[in-house]
């Protein structure tokens, strides 16, 4: 559901205006000013690498003030600190068209492409280089986008600089809406209503759906919270850490396939953000250009976790095979402590699902010898 530029406005000014708001702006350009000892075309040269080279890490390591950047690709990035230089100066430079600009660094083929440098940290540097002009684009930025219902559509085709200038095209309206903000400010908007519980609830209670939190008592909380325990304590008590498990030995469980966690530039593919939820683990088979989408029956019902691992595999099937993996497919893996009929009948429909039972296997060593 989209909602009307009055809703968005009301929202704009609940969110924005807060004494929250103002703290975390007041913050928020203090980074920013920091920032520009180094993105800044005129500041660039004088700094010697290992000074850049320190800056970067700095702005890297910090989420640029806003989130994380994945650490796997840090490294890389500055790897060639001269070609890094080099980049930095291409994407300042305003005689070039900023659609120009993040082709030629963002596309694997481009003159000026760095291994590790996707959507979210190039356009976060163009923010900070002129938050008046340019907006962060990354995975929250989708986020926010398509819980107000204003994410633009992309054409097959479409190149990062084309899709940028629709995401920017969108971000510009809802400044628009309130002339005096900056895109920092509109930055922080898009988390809101994306990543915090009073964001979402807002945004529902708007499109008139169902809100989570705050309109539950507290002794009803605690009593469904009790029961869950109750339910849990009755099942395999190892079962929490079964998730934690299979990540650390992801490359020594057997998939039917060569299975590696997927990365993007900003997390990793344990409890993967999608808008309409979290994916347990998703992984990516190279060999046979696939995404894996693996769900965790954790208690749920038959029907529960197959309806959910589906729609996640649409979701990623819709907003991840593109570009480089335009010609991956998706799988499913939903992976439950015992055998299920239903899940048996589930799947001889959905070929592309498969469900897997584990076992746990508990050995008491030698006892140690007492010293006499």
């Amino acid at each position: 559901m989209k909602l009307t530029d009055e809703q968005i406005k009301s929202l704009l000014y609940k969110f924005v205006v807060s004494e929250e708001a103002r703290i975390w702006r007041e913050q928020r350009w203090e980074d920013h000013k920091r920032w520009k000892e180094w993105i800044d075309p005129n500041k660039l040269d004088t700094l010697s690498d290992d000074e850049l080279k320190n800056k970067f890490l700095e702005y890297f390591n910090g989420g640029a003030g806003r989130h994380p950047f994945n650490a796997i690709n840090r490294a890389s990035i500055i790897k060639d600190i001269k070609k890094f230089r080099e980049v930095m100066k291409f994407l300042f430079d305003e005689s070039v068209s900023v659609e120009e600009r993040l082709n030629e660094i963002l596309e694997k083929d481009g003159t000026y492409h760095i291994g590790g440098i996707g959507k979210g940290l190039a356009t976060s540097i163009l923010m900070d280089l002129d938050p008046k002009k340019y907006a962060t684009w990354n995975n929250k930025t989708n986020l926010g986008l398509e819980a107000l219902g204003l994410h633009p559509q992309f054409a097959w085709g479409d190149n990062w600089g084309t899709r940028y200038e629709k995401v920017m095209e969108v971000i510009r309206h809802i400044r628009e809406l309130e002339p005096e903000l900056n895109f920092l400010e509109v930055d922080h908007f898009l988390h809101i209503v994306s990543a915090t519980e009073v964001g979402i609830n807002a945004v529902n209670i708007l499109k008139g759906e169902e809100v989570n939190g705050p309109e539950t008592s507290p002794e009803i909380i605690e009593t469904i919270s009790q029961i869950l325990q109750e339910r849990k304590d009755m099942e395999f008590p190892l079962e929490k850490y079964l998730e934690e498990f299979i990540e650390g030995n992801f490359d020594k469980i057997d998939f039917g396939a060569k299975l590696v966690l997927y990365q993007d530039e900003e997390t990793s593919g344990r409890q993967y953000r999608t808008s309409i939820g979290y994916i347990d683990l998703l992984a990516i088979d190279r060999d046979n250009e696939k995404f894996v989408v693996v769900e965790l029956k954790k208690g749920r019902s038959s029907d529960q976790v197959v309806g959910q691992i589906l729609r996640y595999m649409g979701w990623v099937k819709e907003n991840l095979t593109v570009d480089e993996y335009r010609k991956y497919s998706v799988r499913g893996i939903i992976i439950s402590r015992e055998k299920d009929d239903n899940l048996e009948y589930a799947l001889r429909m959905v070929p592309n699902l498969n469900v897997y039972s584990y076992s746990v296997s508990f050995t008491l060593k030698d006892p140690l010898k007492s010293i006499e």
